[in-house]
């Protein structure tokens, strides 16, 4: 009887302490990540489709809050509302930022158009990047981004205008599938997680160490402007922290999934101090998260882009296939014991089939860019560095992407430095 009793007590215990590994985090609501001068140019219209709710709650920040009514997570309890903001029940906060928005567009060509008795017609995808971000409300000091991403591609439909295209947006926003993990049938680059999936298994710590980021001075990020200019569109061109921020954030989010690293969002001009702003969802008030310096560094280059013609298909009359491609290099160094853990060149490139007939313009050749070569070079990268893959599989890849500049050593010893900085919870 008393080994009965002492069993149920154990289970008892472990029940509670199970339960007590949740930690409170406080939901903040929706904010977009951009300075005044910057929302025209990362955000127009998803600021213009804030600027229709006013005071009032606004479409994404509802679908946040169903989202999060609708499901319960292994690791955080969210507490709903930031009236209950209080170090008496937590001191973590959760927001999600627009990190950047891509409104793409092609024209269709006429014959398709007549089809459904339009005189033209035209798809419209939207490719938006956000940021979970966590942290210490009472510090104001950021602890935790999780990127993630998703991508709504309308049917045909007539020219819209901007108030048009606001509407789109708002449909994107209301059915919640922009939350959702994307089926099979949709575009193969969408993320392979939910919004649901990401915090179902997401764990935050008070304290974090061993943050690594971009390097946060000038010479930390760099390009070949003249190898890109082609390929993006005249408003990132002409303010290129957007494309830097972007190519930054998709590594770098990758490397959070993947590798259960903490990393330091990218922000233009980043140093000790730098802040990104964020608004309560029901309060009027913003706020102002300090952003740390990493503690390693990832220098980046931007060889170029490149998209070269490759042959006429064989089966389709005026169906041209194109190679897109993009050299981009990284160095992970440890600046204060001037050590470099992995300084590797990469190539990707991969094949697009493009009727004859459409006229790209510089948005769907830099989604092409996005999805075909930089975003998938990510995704492959942060999973090269799991240990679960083969010596010839990763033989194989550096083979083919780094043309052998880096060999299988590198590979393994980076391994052991990812090991050791590695979140531990």
């Amino acid at each position: 009887m008393s080994k009965f009793i002492l069993l149920i007590s154990l289970l008892i215990f472990y029940s509670l302490n199970s339960i007590a590994k949740k930690i409170d985090v406080v939901w903040t609501g929706f904010s977009i990540n951009a300075d005044y001068k910057d929302l025209e140019k990362s955000a127009f219209y998803t600021n213009k489709l804030l600027n229709r709710y006013n005071a009032n709650q606004n479409i994404i920040d509802k679908t946040l809050m169903e989202e999060i009514n609708s499901n319960t997570f292994n690791y955080i309890n969210i507490l709903r509302g930031t009236e209950q903001l209080s170090t008496e029940t937590s001191e973590i906060a959760m927001s999600v930022f627009l990190d950047q928005e891509l409104f793409e567009d092609f024209r269709l060509p006429d014959e398709d158009c007549k089809k459904i008795n339009l005189s033209e017609c035209y798809i419209y995808s939207i490719n938006n990047y956000y940021q979970i971000i966590f942290f210490d409300f009472k510090k104001m000091t950021f602890l935790k981004a999780i990127p993630f991403q998703n991508i709504f591609i309308s049917d045909p439909l007539e020219k819209l205008n901007d108030k048009q295209k606001v509407d789109l947006l708002e449909k994107y926003y209301s059915d919640r599938k922009w939350l959702k993990k994307p089926s099979n049938n949709e575009n193969v680059y969408n993320t392979a997680y939910s919004f649901s999936e990401i915090l179902k298994n997401t764990k935050i710590n008070e304290i974090y160490k061993n943050y690594i980021g971009i390097n946060p001075n000038k010479n930390g990020f760099s390009i070949d402007n003249d190898k890109i200019k082609d390929f993006v569109p005249e408003y990132i061109f002409e303010n290129i922290h957007l494309l830097k921020r972007h190519v930054a954030n998709t590594f770098l989010g990758e490397l959070a999934l993947k590798n259960n690293l903490i990393i330091v969002p990218y922000f233009e001009g980043v140093a000790i101090g730098n802040k990104i702003r964020g608004k309560y969802a029901n309060r009027e008030e913003a706020y102002e998260i300090t952003i740390p310096e990493p503690d390693f560094y990832i220098d980046v280059k931007i060889r170029g882009f490149v998209k070269k013609k490759f042959k006429a298909d064989e089966n389709i009359k005026d169906l041209t296939w194109f190679i897109y491609g993009a050299g981009i290099n990284l160095k992970f160094y440890e600046p204060l014991l001037n050590k470099v853990y992995l300084d590797i060149q990469m190539t990707k490139a991969d094949f697009k089939k493009i009727p004859d007939i459409l006229k790209l313009n510089k948005t769907n050749e830099f989604v092409n860019i996005i999805n075909l070569t930089y975003k998938p070079l990510a995704i492959e990268f942060s999973n090269i560095l799991n240990e679960s893959n083969s010596d010839k599989d990763t033989k194989e890849w550096l083979k083919k992407i780094t043309k052998n500049s880096s060999n299988l050593d590198d590979i393994v010893e980076f391994r052991k430095f990812i090991d050791r900085i590695q979140v531990i919870q």
